[in-house]
């Protein structure tokens, strides 16, 4: 019974598939699922922070100008239309591709953002970025975790190359401790979906700071990309190439 609720979380679950993955998931339950996905974000995600930290800041220094964000794995939109929002009310022109590669999620999306225009919904493959970009800012929230080690690398080979001023991956920390509470809140607020399951074995496929760490120094050395722990239970890489340009300029 107790591992029921404390699994072993020594090592990454990167073997079982999630239900939301699978082709012939139940349509009803998987359109639930994108749209509980609004309220799981707004609550736990930290997204809304992290934009606000690492994106907008650096757009209200130069207000005038129009910027690009890419959304990885934007599924119903929501952080993009919440982006575009915040971007209107700041006076900012921000222009966002939505890119995800399921067929299934598309017409959730199409609804969701029929009123902004500056949404740009594609379907695509994210470790396959060639006919994309550049874009300003590049952002993922809770996509890294889908991925093998492997693809990781490809992944961020792709973002790198494509991100002009930052770019901001927040996932999941794996943790007994945010495994316990999301089967408590999962079990009692996201009933007919596939969040109980999915959203456990998630944390399970989630990371420790260390590993990913490890990760870019064996993979990505001199990139700069730092790794940061948030609340609640969130490890976050970001790469900002402006604060790098400035700090190679009077390093010179």
């Amino acid at each position: 019974m107790l591992d029921y609720f404390f699994p072993d979380m020594k090592l990454r679950n990167i073997s079982d598939k999630e239900k939301l993955e699978l082709a012939d998931a139940d349509l009803s339950r998987f359109r639930r699922t994108i749209r509980q996905f609004k309220l799981i974000n707004y609550l736990f995600s930290a997204s809304r922070r992290l934009l606000h930290e690492h994106f907008f800041t650096i757009m209200e220094q130069d207000p005038q100008r129009s910027y690009t964000l890419l959304d990885v794995g934007a599924g119903g939109c929501d952080i993009a239309i919440w982006a575009a929002s915040e971007a209107r009310k700041r006076g900012l022109k921000l222009n966002i591709t939505a890119l995800d590669n399921d067929k299934r999620s598309l017409p959730i999306a199409y609804q969701a953002t029929r009123d902004y225009p500056e949404i740009r919904i594609i379907e695509g493959n994210a470790l396959d970025l060639s006919r994309l970009g550049p874009f300003d800012f590049v952002f993922s929230n809770h996509f890294l975790h889908h991925l093998a080690w492997d693809d990781i690398r490809i992944f961020l080979d792709g973002i790198i190359a494509r991100t002009q001023l930052a770019f901001v991956m927040n996932d999941l920390k794996r943790s007994n401790w945010a495994y316990f509470l999301f089967t408590i809140f999962s079990g009692l607020l996201t009933h007919r979906s596939f969040h109980y399951y999915d959203g456990r074995l998630s944390i399970r496929r989630g990371f420790l700071p260390k590993e990913l760490r490890d990760f870019l120094h064996s993979n990505f050395p001199n990139s700069g990309i730092h790794v940061v722990e948030t609340f609640p239970a969130r490890v976050v890489l970001l790469h900002n190439l402006a604060t790098m340009n400035e700090t190679s300029r009077f390093s010179q």
